[in-house]
């Protein structure tokens, strides 16, 4: 499974099968979650503002393991960028804030919220950060960036057809926020 924050990344395999628009002009990456010199993956899920020119990465993070409808524990895959505070959700679910993340593991991270999501979840589903308001999901990065200590330039794809499967996974309902996005099941 990728990692939204990674080390490095598989230069020559393309993320997009067809770009037909990005959004006008660059945006400043902000995102004090990210440490700098920590590489973001193209097609990883991104909001911007055009009126301020700021792009920000949609706070997710990947099941390691399945969570029952009653958990108040969740396993995720590192390489998130989710923290204490966040409201996370599943799909059908009701949003929680985190109260604690467990880091000892180092296959896994462990979330902890006061009171269930209501709903079950499979690994590999994405838990993700519910926000419907000007800072939602609006497209994917264009190609992977560094991110730099200050104003890391960054192109949002607004319209066109990206591998799914070589991407971080998106939700459904995130998808359903980025509606001139195709994502292929191709390979």
């Amino acid at each position: 499974m990728k990692s939204l924050v990674s080390e490095s990344t598989n230069k020559g395999v393309p993320v997009f099968q067809n770009i037909l628009e990005t959004a006008q002009g660059g945006f400043t990456l902000e995102d004090a979650g990210i440490a700098p010199g920590s590489t973001i993956a193209a097609g990883t899920v991104v909001s911007y503002d055009e009126t301020t020119r700021k792009a920000k990465v949609a706070k997710m993070g990947v099941l390691q393991a399945n969570a029952a409808d009653n958990a108040t524990t969740y396993r995720v895959t590192k390489g998130h960028n989710l923290e204490v505070g966040d409201s996370i959700i599943l799909s059908g679910g009701t949003a929680r804030a985190i109260t604690a993340v467990d880091t000892s593991n180092a296959s896994y991270d462990e979330f902890t919220v006061a009171t269930t999501i209501g709903v079950a979840g499979t690994a590999g589903d994405a838990l993700y950060v519910n926000d419907t308001g000007a800072t939602g999901p609006k497209g994917l990065l264009y190609m992977a960036v560094v991110a730099d200590a200050v104003n890391t330039e960054v192109a949002v794809v607004i319209r066109g057809t990206v591998y799914e499967n070589r991407i971080n996974p998106v939700p459904d309902s995130v998808k359903a926020k980025m509606p001139n996005i195709i994502f292929s099941k191709s390979f």
